[in-house]
């Protein structure tokens, strides 16, 4: 991997043509399933839908707003749209320029990490969809009170490690919920609303399953096999600086990730809890 390569924000940036293209949604997050629906791309977008609608509940009916990792300005739109006033932030480059053309006027847009975020506010609401796991959790969440008004609101949507993972390689990620919950109270936040929707956002693996063992591996193989073939002194250059610019380390989680049999939504039930969090600053 290049210095300075952000492979998540590339990730988040590759996902939204994907997203358009097969599901027609401009959503980036999880969707939440309901039981007995049948997990496709086409059902996606509604999925989605009901994952922004929960969301929208936990919030006050207007204030000012910070929409933390807004990703292309798709929500911060719905935001703005419901009343609020609407600051965006997103690290990524393209992910910003996206959302300006999405939002206008209606909203601002500041390309930044949290971390380096300065602007002293104050917001009446927080909003982290998604993002709270990129950012250090003592950071993000002394960051975040300090932004807020006394009585102010920070809601999250996110996943965290459960206790059912012990380490090694498995989907989800997020920071421990364990330590979230013990760092609540010491930075300044009393909980007000904790809904646990594991059961639902897990069927969501199955599409990343299809992603990558159903059409990134066979099309990256095909490719390969192509190039081989009719280019062999190409594929070998190639083959070369792979290796050469990458790690075996790397090369071994792009190839699990191609198989995608570890990421399951059964492997994802036993290592993660998703949540919404709703935490008043006190």
């Amino acid at each position: 991997m290049a210095r300075g390569m952000d492979t998540r924000n590339e990730g988040l940036d590759l996902m939204v043509p994907i997203a358009r293209t097969f599901a027609d949604t401009p959503w980036l997050h999880y969707g939440m399933w309901a039981e007995g629906e049948k997990v496709s791309f086409p059902n996606l977008r509604a999925a989605q839908q009901r994952y922004v609608d929960k969301l929208l509940s936990l919030l006050p009916a207007a204030g000012r707003l910070l929409d933390i990792g807004g990703g292309t300005g798709e929500l911060a739109h719905v935001l703005a749209e419901r009343g609020h006033a609407v600051d965006m932030l997103t690290p990524s480059v393209a992910q910003a320029e996206l959302a300006r053309q999405r939002l206008g006027t209606r909203a601002r847009v500041v390309q930044t990490r949290f971390e380096d975020f300065a602007e002293p506010g104050p917001y009446d609401i927080c909003v982290w969809s998604e993002s709270l796991q990129y950012v250090p959790l003592a950071a993000a969440l002394a960051g975040t009170r300090r932004l807020l008004e006394p009585g102010g609101v920070a809601v999250i949507a996110d996943c965290f490690r459960s206790e059912g993972h012990s380490g090694g390689r498995a989907p989800g990620g997020g920071h421990r919920w364990t330590a979230f919950m013990q760092a609540v109270g010491p930075a300044g936040f009393e909980v007000t609303h904790d809904e646990d929707v594991t059961a639902a956002v897990a069927p969501s693996m199955l599409l990343d399953q299809m992603v990558y063992r159903d059409v990134a591996a066979p099309t990256l193989a095909q490719l390969s096999g192509s190039l081989k073939a009719r280019r062999p002194m190409v594929h070998g250059l190639l083959s070369v600086l792979y290796r050469t610019f990458t790690s075996r380390a790397q090369r071994q989680d792009l190839a699990a990730r191609l198989a995608a049999d570890y990421r399951s939504p059964e492997a994802f039930r036993a290592a993660n809890t998703y949540r919404f969090v709703r935490l008043g600053a006190v």
